[in-house]
């Protein structure tokens, strides 16, 4: 017997439905064509202002009394959203352990824990804007930072209406002008951490519940002023506002691009553009209407909090199973995620639903608790796996032995890109032995990362960290942002044969020229272009023999594109580097590696994922080689102080650049040499930089 439809509730607004259904719609479209809809993720806005007028519109007509009342509004919340919330956090981790290269265990695994607890937002905002984890691949579960905001939410706001309608009660005061000023007073903080904290700390801002919860009360606010300022209206007036509403969505969805500083003063157009729509209830022969009740706005409204459960973990979990991830395989992706989506939502949001409502058994306080318990047990087996996998792996010395072993010394490493090894294809070894192993690789990083000798943009690289290494009579400073900090192995190696003392200047992101680069705040910008600064008045003040310096750059100048950013940056470095060979000291810089990020997400994870064809995360020099102003303009100044030093042909060879080289995986992520990679060439830097700024008082061993 066919389930019977629900009859509509009393109240009910089409509308709401229609916008659920362009919400839902952006930000598929988005995440799965990003290029055509760069602004989709405004569809999550659209949510937040939709949530927060119909919570509170509920609160207000049926406000709690007592914390008997707050139980079990967060008890419907559970009903409603948890058991498809779970099923499909269940079965991303099965997907996981059954699809995914074991690179991404450990970190998905913490996330699926987070998105069981409806943590994820604060989980990324701790660790995903992090600028070592630009190269980590997105988790199946990285959507639920939304749903996790909007949870929070519910956890508090019953709270808060039901506070305010009690004050409204005591004192004799009107409840609309009580909720009003309360819902106001939030409104205005949020808004203005949301401008503050997009302003300074814009990756953490993002994800964050507190610059979120004015985009809540935006629709709260509507609720408030009462249900004659949103009933439905036939006038002009209201005409105008609602398709004014639809098109600030739309203008949103197409302007916007993920470079903008985001929640800031811009999410104001989409947000107030969502209220205007449900402030406004226009019933006009001309109004949205016209297609937001129509039954494709309303199926996909009736299912968009199901889609947006399921087409995420596809999106990332389908490509792993598929070769190409192109049109034909998104649209099967798309024709996958509406199946579970409809399945889902009659069966679990509608039928399970209401087991739970009738069942003695299990009601819905024992699904919360029992349901928790289990997929955190679940996730939790499979995060400890994932710990021991890598646990395993981190034995690089004698994965490397064993490397060898297999290769010979000969074909070691980039010995496999010299004459000298005789073995054809020696550069990669599939289905053999790699060292690091691929899940180990990932936490193959120099020590400067667990010093912390870092200036980040966390802190607008005003703290500027100094580590010093060794006791030597020479001293070196080593300068630049991370890819001059990924040579600090191989440094290290020849600092202790010669006697050196080695001083890090390093930075995260920021090429140290004493230029502005782009970034998305202002304060960040100067921070970098006066850290150039500070490092040349520690390098007169210090009286240093050497700098070695090397920068990605992985920037544009402030106010231009990359492209653009050539020539003045080349400029600025032949500027900085005189400067500093003026001190008299001799410099050296290392020309900026080959870079994997170009053409893959993630070196290790293509390796784990390919380990039968490691061509595949091999690239063509043209595409991975970068451009470099700072090794361009150490060659253009023909200062004899100031030298350049090529190690590309340590990764690449007949324009072909390699992730595994000789059996050893020479990146840690998309970007940067592992550790054991960057120590193996030692003797070749070594070797290269007597050439480039030899004397015998810097390498007097030699």
């Amino acid at each position: 017997m066919p389930l019977k439809k629900d009859p509509k509730p009393a109240g009910f607004r089409s509308d709401i439905q229609g916008l659920r259904a362009i919400a839902v719609g952006i930000v598929v479209l988005y995440h799965f064509w990003s290029h055509y809809l760069p602004g989709g993720f405004v569809g999550v806005d659209v949510f937040f202002v939709i949530s927060g007028f119909l919570i509170t519109s509920h609160l207000i007509a049926k406000p709690p009394k007592n914390i008997v009342d707050v139980g079990r509004f967060w008890m419907r919340r559970v009903k409603r959203l948890l058991p498809a919330s779970f099923l499909v956090i269940f079965f991303s981790v099965l997907g996981i352990w059954i699809f995914a290269p074991q690179t991404v265990w450990q970190d998905w695994g913490l996330q699926a824990l987070a998105a069981t607890f409806y943590f994820q937002n604060w989980f990324l905002a701790l660790t995903k804007v992090d600028y070592l984890a630009e190269g980590d691949a997105p988790s199946p579960f990285q959507h639920f930072w939304s749903l996790s905001a909007e949870e929070q939410f519910y956890f508090v706001w019953p709270v808060l209406i039901g506070l305010l309608v009690f004050t409204a009660l005591k004192y004799k005061k009107q409840i609309k002008h009580i909720v009003l000023a309360g819902v106001g007073l939030v409104f205005v903080l949020s808004i203005a951490y949301s401008l503050y904290a997009t302003a300074t700390d814009p990756g953490a801002a993002y994800f964050s519940t507190f610059t979120r919860v004015w985009e809540f009360a935006a629709g709260a606010l509507v609720a408030a002023l009462g249900a004659k300022a949103h009933a439905a209206k036939n006038d002009l007036a209201s005409l105008i506002g609602s398709w004014g509403g639809i098109l600030a969505i739309a203008f949103s969805a197409f302007a916007f691009t993920g470079d903008m500083p985001f929640p800031g003063y811009i999410a104001a157009i989409p947000v107030f553009g969502t209220a205007l729509v449900l402030l406004c209830n226009s019933t006009h022969k001309y109004s949205p209407n016209i297609f937001l009740s129509t039954k494709l706005f309303q199926f996909f409204g009736d299912n968009s909090y199901a889609i947006y459960l399921w087409h995420w973990p596809l999106l990332v979990l389908v490509p792993f199973v598929v070769d190409d991830f192109k049109w034909p395989q998104k649209f099967a992706a798309l024709a996958l995620t509406l199946i579970l989506s409809v399945l889902t939502q009659k069966l679990v949001e509608v039928r399970f639903k209401k087991f739970i409502e009738t069942s003695a058994l299990l009601t819905a306080p024992r699904f919360l608790a029992a349901g928790s318990l289990v997929l955190a047990l679940f996730a939790g087996a499979f995060y400890m796996n994932s710990v021991n996998v890598a646990d395993e792996a981190q034995d690089i010395n004698k994965a490397k032995a064993q490397v060898e072993k297999t290769v010979g010394e000969d074909c070691l490493g980039a010995s496999a890109l010299s004459d000298k090894c005789s073995l054809p294809n020696a550069a990669q070894t599939p289905d053999q032995e790699i060292a690091p192993a691929p899940v180990a690789a990932k936490t193959d990083k120099p020590v400067l990362y667990k010093d912390d000798c870092f200036a980040s943009q966390v802190t607008d690289f005003k703290e500027r960290p100094v580590c010093s290494y060794g006791k030597g009579k020479i001293k070196v400073a080593l300068v630049g942002n991370s890819h001059a900090g990924q040579w600090y192995p191989a440094i290290n190696r020849i600092a202790k044969e010669h006697g050196w003392q080695v001083d890090t200047y390093v930075a995260n992101r920021c090429a140290i020229m004493g230029e502005g680069q782009r970034f998305d705040d202002e304060a960040s910008v100067q921070g970098c272009e006066d850290l150039g600064d500070w490092v040349t008045g520690q390098i007169k003040k210090k009286d240093y023999d050497l700098v070695i310096s090397s920068n990605r750059q992985s920037e544009p100048l402030a106010g231009h594109t990359m492209e653009s950013s050539e020539a003045p940056a080349t400029e600025a470095y032949e500027k900085i580097l005189s400067q500093w060979s003026d001190t008299g000291a001799e410099v050296a810089v290392i020309r900026d590696t080959a870079w994997p990020g170009a053409t893959l997400e993630n070196a290790p994870d293509c390796v784990a994922e390919n380990s039968d064809d490691l061509d595949e995360c091999n690239g063509k020099a043209e595409d991975w080689i970068p451009m470099d102003p700072q090794a361009d303009a150490a060659k253009a100044l023909k200062d004899p102080n100031i030298g350049e030093v090529d190690m590309n042909d340590q990764l690449c060879k007949d324009e072909k650049c390699y992730t595994v080289i000789g059996g050893i995986l020479a990146y840690w992520d998309h970007s940067h040499l592992s550790a054991t990679y960057a120590a193996s060439l030692s003797g070749t830097l070594d070797s290269r930089l007597q050439k480039a700024v030899g004397s015998s008082k810097l390498f007097p061993t030699s």
